[in-house]
């Protein structure tokens, strides 16, 4: 049977398109792009934008945002899509704008100069869904009481309301529970500080929606996967010195105890649940012979507080309190700050810099020095 020249013709065509479909399958399959994280460059001098960087090609560095008067900060879509960042203005406020990464187009998320508002600090729900804001309205020429604001990323418009009806319930630092379900954020209401907790569907068995945690110390905190837990710090008193020690509060069952021990030899300034909801990560610095200028990265298990704390990047010159988990567990981004240059003398030059903390390897690689508060992208 001889085949007709217009069937060859189809033939070749889908076999192109075949094979396109097949490289662009390659090219776009999660596992085959490289693992970037974002930060803000540069800490100091000019503007802050956003930039990303390959963790095994740090010199590989894509600059995001363009913005002529600064990024405030920022957030990174679960999929990696989708950058929200606070933009400072000419106008004395932070205005929330939208970037698609893939293609580069940038959207006004909230007008926040037209609305009078100073709006910052944004963070994706689990799914992308929804976005979580803090948002302060001008009151007599000066901005108020942050409080807590959500964008409905699904609507055409990006509709946004206040998380809670209340104007008197302020708030600061949300973070989101794994499953989408659970928003906290902490409450700096002078008369009653501390942690909301907000179940947006009670569970069945306790239909309360709303939850405090009284809590002075002015941090969020880490919230597990489940919702269930809460881990925040709490100052003390040793003597005449003020230290933070860490508490755990058990939402299920309404109990609260200490998660590090507030009479130990220990500073812990912050921890973050890992994503199997029972490795945290903590900053400690030692206060007996263990002592270090500033504070170290560790790891311990939920239940096990007697167990000896694994060292995370170790290295004595470094204060490490900043830190974010990738959504696998394998990996921390870390901020640290060098205290001391190799001689052991203060830098008076140090600037802030982002590090990739690889843990079944033990290895900790340099991103980018002069750069701050970094994110993983689609991690």
């Amino acid at each position: 049977m001889r085949i007709s020249k217009l069937d060859a013709a189809v033939f070749v065509i889908v076999a192109l398109c075949l094979v396109g479909v097949a490289i662009a399958a390659y090219i776009g399959d999660p596992a085959r792009r490289p693992i970037r994280v974002a930060y803000l460059y540069p800490a100091t001098g000019s503007s802050q934008n956003v930039w990303a960087a390959e963790i095994d090609n740090p010199d590989a560095r894509q600059q995001l945002t363009f913005s002529e008067r600064g990024v405030y900060d920022f957030d990174i879509s679960p999929d990696g899509r989708w950058l929200a960042y606070g933009e400072r203005t000419g106008q004395g406020v932070v205005t929330l704008r939208l970037l698609d990464i893939p293609d580069g187009r940038v959207i006004d998320l909230i007008d926040c100069v037209a609305s009078k508002a100073y709006c910052t600090t944004p963070v994706f729900s689990p799914d992308g869904a929804m976005l979580a804001y803090q948002r302060s309205e001008s009151v007599g020429g000066s901005f108020g009481l942050s409080r807590i604001w959500l964008v409905n990323m699904k609507s055409a418009d990006y509709e946004t309301v206040p998380l809670l009806a209340d104007s008197q319930i302020v708030g600061h630092s949300a973070v989101w529970a794994a499953g989408g379900n659970t928003i906290a954020f902490y409450s700096a209401d002078a008369r009653e500080p501390g942690i909301l907790i907000y179940d947006f569907v009670p569970r069945a068995d306790d239909e309360v929606q709303l939850r405090f945690i009284p809590s002075t110390h002015g941090a969020m905190g880490t919230i597990s996967p489940n919702g269930q837990q809460i881990i925040f710090p709490e100052v003390v008193f040793r003597g005449d010195q003020l230290f933070t020690h860490l508490r755990i509060a058990d939402l299920l069952d309404k109990e609260f105890a200490a998660f590090t021990d507030a009479e130990g030899p220990a500073d812990d300034a912050n921890a973050r649940f890992g994503p199997d909801g029972d490795t945290i990560a903590l900053a400690r610095r030692y206060t007996d012979n263990r002592w270090t200028p500033g504070h170290q990265l560790y790891l311990r298990s939920l239940g096990d507080e007697n167990a000896e704390l694994r060292s995370v990047a170790y290295d004595p010159r470094y204060n490490t309190s900043y830190f974010r988990w990738n959504s696998a567990g394998d990996r921390l981004v870390l901020q640290r700050f060098p205290l001391q240059d190799e001689d052991g003398n203060r830098d008076p030059g140090a600037t802030p810099e982002v590090w990739v903390y690889d843990i079944a390897a033990d290895a900790a690689i340099a991103i980018a020095d002069d750069a701050f508060l970094p994110q993983w992208v689609a991690n």
